[in-house]
């Protein structure tokens, strides 16, 4: 009896466990290739500047002059530490928090929305994305970030936690909006190839499959 009162409150202990809030972070890329040159470059920039808009509330958009020189092969994003080297780094460090912003260089524009229509199931999404000039043509670089909250017993962590069992959570329409601006860049005559992607495994559901060419 005593084994079997210490094996039950070990459960407990382990479903508790799996009920505490986390907060879990995944990063997303895809680089799309636009070629020829020759293609109308503001209809390609207002192409993706839409494209983006439709999955977006609210977007932050920046237009730049090109560069003097059109390099012969494009640059892609970096991921910078704004707080890299200060004492604000080093205390966001030491709480495992990690602060990276996406940057392009000599880009045409750069667009950055985040969309917190799902802040209520634990789910927030914030998405970047920039157009590079070169000779032969353009690069679209996308950048996004998931951040899921699971675990908990408040009424909206477990309605999330059921609904992501059926249909799978918010993640999924991120390679669906990646789609669509290689679409966009289609539309205006591009021919458009993938030079580099990534799509974590979590993002699971019914519309990841839309990613198209977005996931190799």
């Amino acid at each position: 009896m005593k084994k079997l009162i210490l094996a039950t409150a070990a459960a407990s202990l382990a479903g508790c466990a799996s009920m505490q809030p986390t907060y879990q972070t995944e990063s997303t890329f895809v680089i799309y290739d636009v070629q020829p040159a020759s293609v109308d470059r503001t209809r390609l920039l207002n192409a993706v500047l839409e494209a983006v808009q439709k999955h977006s509330s609210q977007v932050r958009v920046n237009r730049d002059i090109p560069p003097a020189v059109l390099p012969e092969t494009p640059g892609r994003f970096e991921l910078k530490d704004p707080f890299g080297g200060t004492k604000m780094g080093a205390l966001l460090a030491a709480q495992a928090q990690n602060v990276r912003v996406p940057v392009c260089k000599d880009a045409l524009m750069t667009l950055a929305s985040d969309s917190t229509s799902m802040a209520q199931y634990g789910e927030r999404t914030s998405f970047f994305a920039c157009v590079l000039p070169y000779k032969s043509g353009y690069q679209i670089d996308v950048y996004a970030t998931f951040v899921k909250a699971s675990g908990g017993m408040t009424p909206q962590a477990l309605g999330s936690a059921a609904a992501r069992s059926l249909v799978g959570d918010s993640s999924q329409l991120i390679p669906r909006a990646m789609n669509d601006l290689r679409l966009a860049a289609e539309s205006v005559g591009g021919k458009v190839t993938v030079v580099d992607s990534y799509i974590p495994e979590s993002f699971k559901g019914a519309f990841v499959n839309q990613a198209g060419s977005a996931s190799k």
